[in-house]
């Protein structure tokens, strides 16, 4: 008696959740028009038909709705790294292109098997087990976006792990006497997918410049080397902006979007050595507030530790290169240096390039 109360309770839960995570999506696309926003509310809307297949036993509706759902997922999430700079990460090829050889090799290992609900015993199942295989592929982008925005990675981790969950569907279908068990665990997963993609889209890194600014920045274009003292007004006077600061301390206005530079490799921290990837952060970000209309402006504070991992020369020429891009897009970076912690000479060239 308790399992049919499960059974017949879990669908709405999934509908409802998927109604909800829908609303709150369409919403924040609303307000803000990012792009990701739209194809990930399509994904819910044909999750939210494809439970109404599965409960109606339309297997068609399942096979239909199940890739509908995938694909929107997965193209949302491309669209997310375009927008937010880490398109980069898809730099696996060879990954997507061996799909369609794993699924054939998962199909002919079933067939073997001989279980009730075979690989080709119905309609919608290859559909929905390559459906599963794209919805993993879009966990593993949230994954490798984890180190630029963090609230990405328990929803790539619980996407793959749907996405596997989804794969075995023939498996699932095969074995009836779980069938209530495995109906809860699926209305489990969509609840945690739906609340850490709400979660995401509501975040500040996700909506980052995406709010209205209301803080006029006196600072003209260009590059300028400060002084902690001066880096202290300053972090007063740009509290409620939308600054993008690399940061050895933590003690920065939370309005700030900041990058921990460490080389202990600890979650949510960026190696000192990795320079190029701070290059290309810096570059989405004054693009895309210049895109805004407003100026962005960088702060670099961690010049001495970065010379640490890296030579003197590479340092300058990263900085330059920084300079460089806020001199083009109108914006504003501010290199934060104490003088007695580097060498004369160093401070000679660092003023003379960026000064």
């Amino acid at each position: 008696m308790r399992w049919r109360y499960v059974e017949s309770v879990t669908p709405s839960i999934s509908v409802l959740t998927a109604i909800i995570t829908l609303g709150v999506l369409i919403y924040t696309y609303l307000k803000h028009w990012k792009r990701p926003l739209l194809y990930w509310s399509a994904a819910w809307v044909f999750f939210i038909l494809m439970m109404v297949s599965f409960h109606t036993e339309n297997k068609e509706g399942v096979a239909i709705f199940y890739a509908l759902f995938a694909g929107m997922a997965m193209s949302g999430t491309v669209r997310y790294l375009k927008e937010h700079g880490g398109f980069n990460v898809l730099s696996m090829p060879e990954l997507i292109g061996i799909v369609p050889s794993l699924v054939t090799l998962y199909g002919v290992v079933l067939t073997h098997l001989g279980l009730p609900y075979g690989f080709l015993s119905s309609i919608e199942v290859p559909f929905v087990v390559l459906s599963g295989a794209v919805i993993i592929l879009a966990g593993i982008l949230f994954v490798k976006m984890s180190r630029r925005h963090r609230d990405s990675l328990y929803l790539g981790i619980i996407t793959i792990a749907f996405g596997i969950f989804v794969i075995l569907y023939p498996v699932r279908m095969s074995f009836t006497r779980l069938h209530y068990i495995l109906r809860l665990l699926a209305t489990v997963m969509s609840v945690f997918i739906a609340f850490f993609l709400i979660r995401l889209v509501r975040s500040r890194g996700f909506l980052f410049l995406e709010e209205p600014v209301e803080v006029k920045v006196s600072l003209e274009p260009g590059v300028k080397l400060i002084t902690p003292r001066e880096y202290e007004e300053v972090k007063k006077e740009l509290k409620e902006y939308p600054v993008l600061a690399f940061v050895r301390d933590l003690r920065v206005p939370e309005k700030w979007t900041t990058f921990y530079l460490s080389n202990t490799g600890q979650k949510g921290s960026i190696s000192p050595t990795n320079i190029a990837y701070l290059a290309q952060v810096v570059s989405d970000y004054f693009k895309k507030a210049k895109e805004k209309g407003i100026r962005g402006v960088v702060v670099i504070d961690c010049v001495e530790y970065l010379i640490t991992y890296n030579s003197f020369e590479a340092v300058v020429k990263f900085l330059a290169t920084l300079a460089d891009l806020a001199l083009i897009n109108n914006g504003v970076l501010l290199v934060v240096v104490e003088k007695e912690a580097l060498e004369e000479h160093q401070f000679v060239i660092l003023k003379r390039i960026l000064g």
